[in-house]
C-alpha cells in the first residue's frame, strides 16, 4: 500500500512538472510570437517609410522641375511682354511727335501692340492677324504714314470683345495696294454693355479729325455694324 502511494506521488509530481514545463514553453512561444509580430510590424513600417522616402525622392525633383518650368515660362513671358512694351513706349515717346514716320516703323508698332494684347488672351482664342504688305511691295519701307494711325482701330477691337464667348474673334488685316494703305479690323462685339469712362468713345472721332488734317481727300474710314460683328476699315493714300 505504501509503495502504491509513493508511485502515485511520483506520477503526480511528474505530471505537474510536465504541465509546468509545457506552460513555460507556451509562455516562451507566446513571447516569441509577440516579439516576431512586433518585429514584423517594425519591418513593415520601415519598408513603408522607405517606400515613401523613395517616392518622395522621386517626386520632389519632378515638382521642382515643374515649378522651374513654370517660373521659366512666366519669366520668358514677362521678358517678351516687356520687350514689346519697350518698343511701344519708344515709338510713342520718340517717334510719334513727328508728322510722318516710315510705314515700317508704324507696322512694327502695330505688331508690338497686338502682341501685348495677345498676352491676356487664351491660347484658344480666335485672333487672326494677316499682313501682306511686305509681299506686295518692294519699296513699301520708303512710304511715309501718320504715326499711331493704327492704334485706335486695334485697341477698340480688344476693348469691346467678349473673350469668354467661344464664338468671339478678332481679325486684323494689313494691305498695301498702289500706294493705298488699308487696315481692316473686325470683331464680335461683347453682349455686355461697355464700361463708360471719362473721354471714352473719342478714339474714332479723334482719328477722323487727324485724318482730315493729314490726309484731306486721301483717306476713307468706314465703320460697319453687322449684327454682332463690328468692322472698321481705314484706307490711306500714303506719302512718298
Amino acid at each position: 500500500m505504501l509503495f502504491a502511494v509513493i508511485i502515485l506521488s511520483i506520477v503526480l509530481l511528474a505530471a505537474l512538472l510536465y504541465i509546468l514545463l509545457v506552460s513555460m514553453k507556451l509562455r516562451e512561444l507566446t513571447k516569441q510570437h509577440a516579439d516576431l509580430s512586433e518585429r514584423n510590424q517594425e519591418l513593415n513600417a520601415m519598408m513603408h517609410s522607405s517606400e515613401l522616402k523613395a517616392l518622395r525622392y522621386k517626386l520632389n525633383p519632378h515638382l521642382f522641375k515643374n515649378a522651374l518650368n513654370s517660373i521659366q515660362s512666366h519669366a520668358y513671358q514677362t521678358y517678351y511682354s516687356m520687350d514689346k512694351l519697350s518698343g511701344v513706349l519708344d515709338y510713342i515717346l520718340y517717334d510719334s511727335d513727328q508728322p510722318l514716320v516710315s510705314l515700317q516703323e508704324e507696322m512694327d508698332f502695330a505688331a508690338n501692340f497686338i502682341e501685348i494684347n495677345r498676352l491676356k488672351l487664351s491660347p484658344l482664342f480666335d485672333l487672326r492677324v494677316r499682313n501682306t504688305i511686305e509681299k506686295s511691295s518692294l519699296d513699301w519701307a520708303e512710304l511715309k504714314i501718320m504715326p499711331l494711325v493704327t492704334v485706335d482701330l486695334i485697341e477698340n477691337a480688344f476693348k469691346h470683345t467678349d473673350f469668354q464667348k467661344t464664338e468671339s474673334f478678332i481679325s486684323i488685316s494689313f494691305q498695301l495696294e498702289k500706294g493705298w494703305f488699308q487696315l481692316e479690323v473686325s470683331n464680335r462685339v461683347s453682349e455686355k454693355p461697355p464700361l463708360r469712362k471719362k473721354n471714352s468713345g473719342l478714339g474714332l472721332k479723334n482719328l477722323e479729325e487727324r485724318l482730315k488734317i493729314a490726309y484731306p481727300n486721301r483717306h476713307k474710314l468706314l465703320v460697319i455694324s453687322e449684327g454682332s460683328v463690328f468692322r472698321t476699315q481705314l484706307k490711306l493714300q500714303l506719302h512718298d
